[in-house]
């Protein structure tokens, strides 16, 4: 069984700000959108599921796969145009994730668990290098929609990445990130 995901879902990516940034109390919080993701469902065995009226309790699985475009990676809108555009030619640069190099993020792996809660595990590829992640998540229900959220923290070293540093390390990242899933997926019907 395939579930498809509704507009509105995304990832929040927050970095933590050091030196001056930190100062000022401006540690940012990246968002990007899915640009194609897949879910797909079997039973705990890989046999068939019906998700439809089974209680919460209901063990399953799911394949994932996600591409995010590098170069859809959204800034907060609540800083400075001018320190918001900044921020998105250093994201999109080759220090960092060297968009016009390595256009897209993927990620694929499997979540195991209950209609309520379980692990999302996988690959996630950062330019070319590939890198463990697992994060437990929670579901819910809302109407028609269930909303699955979930984290995952690490270092952006771990990732390849370089925390950003300028003025001599003045204005510079901490060598943080948590990645935060907020995924709005059409729940089956009965």
């Amino acid at each position: 069984m395939r579930l498809h995901l509704r507009e509105g879902s995304r990832v929040f990516i927050d970095l933590r700000a050091a030196g001056l940034l930190k100062a000022v109390a401006h540690s940012p919080t990246l968002a990007a959108r899915p640009e194609r993701v897949a879910v797909e469902l079997t039973g705990p065995s890989g046999g068939a599921i019906e998700l439809a009226g089974s209680p919460g309790g209901a063990a399953f699985e799911a394949a994932v796969e996600a591409t995010f475009a590098a170069n859809a990676i959204e800034a907060p809108a609540d800083i400075p145009a001018s320190d918001r555009e900044k921020m998105v030619d250093n994201l999109r640069g080759r220090d960092v994730l060297d968009a016009a190099r390595f256009p897209a993020i993927g990620f694929r792996g499997r979540y195991e668990g209950t209609l309520e809660a379980g692990t999302l595990s996988g690959e996630l590829q950062v330019r070319t290098t590939v890198h463990r992640v697992s994060m437990p998540v929670r579901v819910s229900r809302e109407a028609t929609v269930l909303v699955a959220t979930g984290a995952w923290e690490g270092r952006l070293t771990d990732l390849g990445i370089r925390p950003f540093r300028a003025l001599l390390g003045a204005i510079k990242l901490e060598d943080r990130i948590a990645i935060r899933l907020d995924a709005h997926i059409d729940a089956p019907s009965p």
